[in-house]
């Protein structure tokens, strides 16, 4: 047997003092197809792993010189990355579980017969190469997500920078990341738990503006089987799946009032019942929600309870827009410039000054999604080594959000009515999003965007405003 990808067989060190067990294991072994090695001793072990890279050890308890427990503690720290299987006498399970509490693999009692030791070997080489497999992933992770990175000098994204540095290094916590859409609340929670202690364990992320209201409290808790006619069996919810790591609600503005509550339980006790369950079940987890909603608002409309506002504000970062770090955007192009080399096998090496004066002279209501936006459409269209005012023609176009703003400016847009009264700074508004609306065409993930806001906040205004008729 071998493991996929690796050039050499799987090697194994037998250690025991009997030369009749570890003969006969390591001759066993060799006629599997493995290249196996036999030492009587401790010492003699740690001197040939230091010589040799082995996978696997079989290890008896009981040996001259070095022996037992404390030998397989300086076999784990000294070489963690090779799997031990402890041999003991028959009964001797008070050793065995010594062994496993302090790091063993498995364990196998010296009277089992091949077909046991068959299957050790099996599950130790499976195990083997899944951990390389997961290695390999979570390098690749990291990769990817370096190039997903907070980008910018200036004061406000280093504050940022500074409070999710302080946040990492707290084992439990409840974060509430604050900003306009497309800015990176997720970039933001996705760095605090690479950050902290918990980054390999899972990042599930929920989206609560797209889950419905009627699934949202099994998608979170999950259910027990019977709990309701469709539950055929037991789902585990994403909290559950969430334990030891991070979940992160996204657009936690949006979750109804109803389900708030029992959001708020779970805060306060980290604890949680399945549907149709009759036990608690704890979890281990931090906290991040994210907004770009006025949660203060909310909660003195009505629409978003206070306890739970104050629960989720235990510590509050605030993600500034993209107009209010404009000294970033140099930065942020070289970084995109270099993430779409790569991602479109281009050598583009920077950008014309005119066009990134073009570039630096627009607000981005959309943010640094809308700056990436611009500079992959930029990179796709450039053929030459340079971004060029050419590459950006699709940018001189006036853009749906100034265009109404100069119609508000301009006198088209009135901020009296016929009577000659002001309007309210919510009919104001009203007629604003209308005015975005009808620039898009009624695309309404444009306006969105357009306007700064996500586009459940935009389905809000229109259905409170009731523009749908004027669409």
């Amino acid at each position: 047997m071998y493991i996929e990808g690796l050039d050499m067989a799987f090697k194994i060190l037998v250690i025991d003092d009997e030369e009749s067990v570890g003969l006969g294991i390591s001759r066993w072994l060799a006629k599997a197809g493995y290249q196996a090695a036999w030492v009587n001793s401790g010492e003699e072990a740690l001197e040939r792993l230091v010589r040799e890279d082995f996978h696997l050890i079989f290890m008896d308890l009981f040996l001259p010189g070095i022996s037992g427990i404390p030998l397989l503690e300086r076999i784990r720290r000294e070489f963690p990355d090779v799997l031990v299987i402890v041999l003991t006498a028959h009964g001797d399970v008070h050793g065995a579980v010594q062994a496993m509490k302090t790091g063993a693999f498995d364990y196998l009692t010296k009277s089992s017969d091949m077909e046991e030791l068959r299957l050790v070997v099996k599950k130790a080489l499976e195990t083997k190469s899944l951990r390389r497999e997961v290695k390999i992933l979570r390098a690749e992770i990291d990769r990817h997500y370096e190039a997903m990175t907070l980008v910018g000098n200036s004061p406000q994204i280093q504050e940022v920078s500074h409070l999710i540095k302080k946040i990492s290094q707290i084992d439990q916590c409840t974060v509430l990341v604050v900003g306009e859409s497309g800015t990176g609340k997720e970039l933001v929670a996705r760095t605090i738990h690479r950050q902290s202690s918990r980054a390999g364990n899972p990042f599930i992320d929920i989206s609560c503006s797209a889950l419905p209201n009627t699934l949202m409290e099994s998608e979170l808790f999950g259910f027990e089987k019977g709990a309701f006619t469709d539950a055929k069996s037991k789902k585990l919810g994403l909290i559950e799946l969430a334990d030891g790591g991070t979940l992160f609600f996204d657009e936690v503005g949006t979750i109804d009032f109803a389900m708030q509550a029992k959001l708020l339980r779970f805060l306060e006790q980290r604890s949680f019942r399945r549907i149709g369950g009759v036990k608690d079940v704890s979890v281990n987890i931090s906290v991040i929600a994210a907004t770009n909603d006025e949660l203060e608002k909310m909660v003195d409309a009505g629409t978003f309870r206070h306890d739970l506002y104050y629960r989720l504000n235990v510590f509050l970062i605030r993600v500034p827009a993209l107009r209010k770090r404009k000294e970033d955007i140099p930065l942020l192009i070289q970084h995109f410039i270099h993430k779409f080399n790569q991602d479109f096998h281009k050598n583009v090496q920077g950008i014309h000054p005119d066009a990134q004066k073009v570039i630096m002279e627009y607000d981005y209501p959309g943010n640094i999604r809308e700056l990436r936006n611009i500079i992959e459409r930029a990179m796709i269209m450039e053929e030459g080594d340079t971004i060029t005012l050419n590459s950006l023609d699709f940018f001189k176009t006036p853009r749906p959000d100034s265009q109404a703003l100069h119609h508000l400016v301009d006198g088209d847009f009135k901020a009296r009515n016929v009577a000659g009264s002001i309007l309210s700074l919510e009919e104001l508004e009203r007629r604003y999003i209308l005015e975005v609306l009808k620039e898009t065409s009624g695309n309404k993930a444009h306006a969105a965007q357009a306007l700064g806001i996500a586009r459940s906040t935009l389905f809000k205004k229109i259905k409170e405003y009731q523009l749908n008729d004027y669409l």
